[in-house]
């Protein structure tokens, strides 16, 4: 038959081709040689004596008129075609596959394809099909695939597939098809798979697909779907795949009971509340089934009873469910994921029930006991994060030794036997974040390649490498753990295992079996291709990833770092001890009256003792630890010693800004009100300001350890001026940017105060009340420490919200050594700042004129003392060096 329709063929293109053509499939060209036809500009392939012919993405606005007659394939996917005109395509006898895909088609008359008796391939999407045709349908008695889909059709009319009854897969998805075309279908009984998702679908009726008795796959998701008849799929009796996702079904769909033959079965992110008994009892041969993302308030005891062939459950986010189900006979389940729900236990015969259990997800539930897994031998990877679990026996995991990742983050684990993980000789990936862990047995954990335990606090010992020499990505809960690993100070990490959780569920997803195509007749292994990738990964990689990276502010030889730090750091610490117990003493040793001004310098000098103190503290803990801080650092800033230095460090330097604050106003205040009315404020105002100063600075320092903030996030115990991860971003970041903010509107009412003072003794207003040339000295320190601080905040700014990139030892250096002191006269580099011998100076200075301004203007006497005078020059001697 064959030869002779050819013969037809070239008869016909040879009668009705132009001059000099044989055969319509052969030119003869000047040389004498025959080529293939092929219509310009399109591009054609020979196979054999056929024509293979490409006219995509060309803006043709017509079909090509001299197609060969020889052509199998044809393509005018993505062109503006918008019509095709009777009879286009009736030379092309032999065309099998055709491609009109991406125009602006509404409409193909049944004439249009005339002629193609042997094509088997039509494919029509992301068009503008509005309707097809009914009274003069296509007439393609050899077609077995159509595509409709992403188009505008909203029916489709009952004699719309008369003339290809050999059809055999069907798309009609994206449509806005709102009933299931009943009618239509019935013409179709060799059909096999068919789509019709995506449209606005809203009810099954009875009988919707009586005459398909030969389709396999069924797609209705992501539809309108409220009600389907009890009797909708009958049948169905080929039925292997449903896909039921993403409707609005409020029961349980009973009519699935008919699909004696279902394997598959979809129906996640619905409304269904409910799995009723027996839900599946006419279904044996079900292998995998999707029930996710349902409001599940109850789940029927033998629901999933007497699945023999089941090899997937997932029944994820049904927050109702308490109990465990009861798998009584389905003893072949390999993949089980019932997240988000709410288990607080599972059965001591789970393993029994369940002897092929491979991947066990049980995430995000409320489980404080675990039983023991001994029966689960086929294991090769559970997930238990986000749980209640508390502790790990030895029999938990028991002779697991097929299993290769374990998931227990996000727990309150406190103890795990010795002997628990000694049997899991496949294991290669453990995750123990955000536990309370103060220990970690690591028997049985020589094969791991990927390790996690950042979070668990209590854990301060080190590992060797010894106890794991295969791993290759492991996070610490202290960057000093990594020490031994060859963390350097310049090392990128690169984040292998991801740690934040971006998408629970759809990792979930990813560990069942694709819906289609389905894999029934093949052991389908869905974390093969997976655990194959990260063991050649491991054999590629040499060194290894450990975080978090040491570094200046987690250091692995000593505290301080460099010399230039430790010695400015020894020596401004004794300064501020020397020069504020000399001021403490010369102010509370006197029998003279305590004047506002000395109980404000008094205040001013003990919260800078209490700094000073502090500082002594971090220089004493580098110098017991020196060379091999890495060993001490953990237990240093996890422990309680940390957390005090912090909290008086924050405290005593909060107190400071404000009193300096304080005092500066009350220098402006008491001047005008001497010169105005002849007195100074009293000292009760000047107390109750200051006990204010004092309180405010209690509750910023207390707040870290209310959860706003933290001080044991670097050893030197201050909140960080690194930019904090983003699991701890609100907090860790506002503590120390109001922080900031606080001391910089502090210092410009400093500099407000001395700059208005100075501008009345430019004026000669305040002529003869002080030493003009010290006030002026004064106020001059004072605005050349405002623009020194300037600069530093915005790099504390800048490091913080990560806007600007600086040295982690610069900053440590800025942190410790940049201090308001004669020495090293620059402004705190952070808002907890270090001991202010200039704020003595500051304060004092005034007092050396205080004689003079006594002699000239009694009304001040009780303004500046002369007890102290020889007392404050010596002071000022030694903090100017």
């Amino acid at each position: 038959m064959l030869p002779v329709l050819l013969l037809l063929c070239v008869a016909e293109g040879a009668w009705g081709s132009n001059p000099g053509v044989w055969g319509y499939g052969r030119i003869q060209d000047r040389q004498g040689s025959g080529t293939p036809m092929c219509p310009s500009p399109c591009q054609c392939e020979e196979d054999g004596i056929f024509v293979m012919v490409d006219c995509s993405e060309l803006g043709l606005s017509s079909v090509p008129t001299n197609l060969s007659p020889l052509t199998t394939y044809l393509d005018l996917s993505m062109n503006n075609i918008s019509e095709i005109q009777p009879r286009a395509f009736h030379r092309l006898h032999l065309l099998s596959e055709l491609r009109i895909s991406g125009n602006q088609l509404r409409y193909i008359s049944g004439h249009a394809l005339q002629g193609l008796h042997n094509l088997k391939v039509l494919m029509l999407q992301n068009n503008q099909l509005e309707r097809l045709p009914h009274d003069a349908p296509w007439d393609l008695p050899n077609l077995l695939s159509l595509r409709l889909d992403a188009n505008l059709l909203s029916e489709v009319p009952a004699g719309a597939f008369q003339g290809v009854r050999s059809l055999r897969h069907l798309w009609l998805d994206d449509n806005s098809l709102t009933d299931i075309p009943v009618t239509a279908l019935d013409s179709l009984p060799s059909l096999q798979a068919m789509t019709l998702a995506l449209n606005q679908i809203t009810h099954i009726p009875d009988y919707a697909f009586t005459n398909l008795s030969a389709l396999v796959v069924l797609h209705l998701h992501n539809n309108q779907i409220q009600s389907m008849g009890a009797r909708c799929f009958e049948g169905l009796h080929s039925l292997e795949t449903l896909d039921l996702n993403y409707n609005d079904l409020q029961e349980f769909p009973l009519a699935i009971r008919t699909l004696s033959k279902l394997q598959e079965l979809g129906f996640h992110n619905n409304n269904i509340k409910a799995i009723p008994e027996r839900a599946f009892v006419g279904n044996p041969q079900l292998q995998t089934i999707h029930f996710y993302e349902n409001p599940i308030q109850f789940v029927g005891k033998s629901a999933f009873q007497f699945l023999p062939k089941l090899h997937t459950l997932s029944l994820n986010g049904a927050t109702q469910i308490q109990e465990f189900p009861d798998l009584k006979g389905t003893t072949s389940l390999e993949i089980l994921t019932l997240t988000r729900a709410g288990l607080s236990s599972l059965p001591l015969d789970l393993c029994e029930q369940l002897p092929r259990l491979r991947v066990l997800e049980l995430s995000y539930n409320q489980i404080e006991v675990l039983p023991s897994f001994y029966h689960c031998s086929a294991l090769q990877e559970i997930g238990l994060q986000h749980n209640q679990i508390r502790r790990i026996e030895s029999s938990t995991f028991h002779q697991l030794t097929s299993l290769r990742a374990l998931d227990l983050s996000w727990n309150m684990i406190e103890w795990i036997h010795p002997d628990a993980f000694a049997f899991l000789h496949s294991l290669i990936k453990l995750d123990l974040t955000e536990n309370r862990l103060s220990s970690l047995p690591v028997a049985g954990l020589g094969g791991l390649t990927h390790l996690k335990l950042r979070g668990n606090t209590e854990l301060y010992d080190a590992f060797s490498p010894d106890h794991f020499p295969r791993i290759r990505v492991i996070e610490m809960p202290y960057a000093y753990q990594c020490c031994v690993y060859g963390s350097c100070d310049s090392y990128k990490s690169v984040s292998q295992w991801d740690t934040e959780q971006s998408n629970t569920d759809e990792d979930l997803h990813k560990r069942t079996v694709p819906m289609y195509p389905i894999h029934t007749d093949t052991n389908y292994d869905p974390d093969l291709e997976e655990f194959q990738l990260e063991i050649e990964e491991s054999k590629l990689q040499t060194s290894v990833q450990c975080t978090p990276v040491p570094g200046p502010f987690r250091p692995c030889d000593s505290l301080l770092g460099s010399w230039l730090v430790r010695v400015g750091l020894w020596s401004i610490s004794l300064v501020s001890l020397l020069g504020n117990s000399l001021l403490l003493l010369s102010l509370f040793g006197s029998p003279g009256y305590l004047s506002p001004l000395r109980f404000t310098v008094a205040c001013m000098g003990a919260s800078n003792l209490l700094t000073g103190v502090c500082t002594c503290t971090l220089a004493l803990v580098d110098a017991l630890t020196f060379g091999e801080f890495g060993h001490h650092g953990a237990r240093w800033e996890g422990g309680p010693g940390c957390q005090a230095t912090g909290w008086v460090w924050v405290f005593a330097s909060e107190a400071s800004v404000l009193l300096l604050t304080l005092a500066a106003v009350q220098c402006g205040v008491s001047v005008t009100c001497a010169r105005a009315y002849g007195k100074s404020p009293s000292l009760g105002s000047v107390r109750t300001c200051a006990l204010f100063c004092l309180t405010l600075s209690l509750s910023l320092a207390s707040l870290p350890l209310m959860g706003v903030g933290e001080y044991g996030s670097s050893p030197l115990c201050l909140p960080s001026p690194l930019p904090p991860p983003s699991s701890r971003l609100p907090s860790s970041l506002g503590f120390p940017l109001a922080l900031i903010m606080m001391n910089t509107l502090c210092l410009l009412i400093v500099t407000g105060s001395y700059i208005r003072l100075y501008w009345e003794l430019l004026r000669g207003e305040c002529e003869g009340l002080w030493d003009c040339a010290m006030i002026k000295h004064v106020a001059w320190l004072i605005f050349t420490n405002g623009l020194l601080y300037v600069p530093v905040a915005f790099l504390s700014l800048c490091s913080l919200l990560g806007l600007l990139s600086l040295g982690e030892e610069v900053l440590k250096s800025v942190l410790l050594l940049l201090q308001p002191s004669a020495c090293l006269p620059q402004p705190p580099p952070f808002p907890p700042v270090h001991t202010r011998p200039l704020s003595v100076f500051l304060l004092a200075s005034p007092q050396r004129s205080s004689s003079a301004t006594s002699r000239s203007h009694p009304r001040l006497t009780g303004f500046c003392g002369d007890r102290e005078e020889l007392l404050l020059r010596f002071i000022d001697t030694v903090v100017t060096c």
